[in-house]
């Protein structure tokens, strides 16, 4: 499988999670309104978004570049600033996690968890089953945004010394990918903005 497969495939693997924590959230607020539990739930939806914030920033500065002028006069110097800086970034999504799933636990300590009306069990199951898979035991969050991660800095090395014999034929590898990567980034972001808006006011 081509790195650029990998790459896109990791992305969207974390936008189904994004879309199915939104899924969840709607669930639970449709039904509970209690003010506390909803403090609490944001409180551990916030670390998770923590998450998702890396992967929009980690593309952010490469899709922005849409033509070949600026690919041929913005790459080189955007590429070195990513080369020094994104190990820094890989472990990110795990602390977030743990944060997450602190937050977690303490949102099961309330009673509203424990409810035997079908809709809320079916739906706090669904909980569950997301903490365990992605943000715990297996960490598949955190594990899909690291491969992102360093699978873009692989491909964005291939395409810097690509760069260095044939400009033109870089920046069309270069921009095949970032079409790809498009779609999924305005999912990403646009259930992103579902979660930042009761987070915001839980802040406040």
């Amino acid at each position: 499988m081509g790195v650029e497969l990998k790459i896109v495939r990791e992305l969207a693997t974390v936008c189904v999670t994004a879309s199915e924590l939104v899924a969840i959230e709607n669930l639970l607020k449709g039904e509970l309104t209690k003010p506390t539990f909803i403090q609490q739930f944001d409180k551990m939806a916030n670390s998770i978004k923590e998450c998702y914030g890396v992967s929009t920033a980690s593309l952010q500065t490469w899709l922005a570049m849409t033509t070949e002028t600026e690919f041929c006069e913005k790459f080189d110097a955007a590429y070195a600033h990513h080369k020094a800086t994104y190990l820094s970034i890989t472990n990110r999504p795990r602390v977030a996690s743990e944060r997450a799933y602190l937050d977690y636990m303490l949102l099961r300590e309330f009673k509203e968890t424990q409810t035997a009306y079908p809709l809320l069990k079916l739906t706090f199951a669904r909980l569950d089953e997301f903490i365990d898979k992605w943000i715990t035991n297996d960490a598949w969050l955190a594990m899909s945004i690291e491969n992102l991660v360093k699978m873009l800095y692989r491909f964005l090395t291939e395409v810097s010394e690509l760069k260095q014999k044939d400009p033109s034929d870089a920046f069309t590898l270069y921009q095949t990918l970032m079409v790809s990567l498009r779609p999924y980034c305005t999912l990403l972001e646009s259930n992103w903005k579902v979660l930042e808006e009761p987070i915001a006011e839980a802040t406040v």
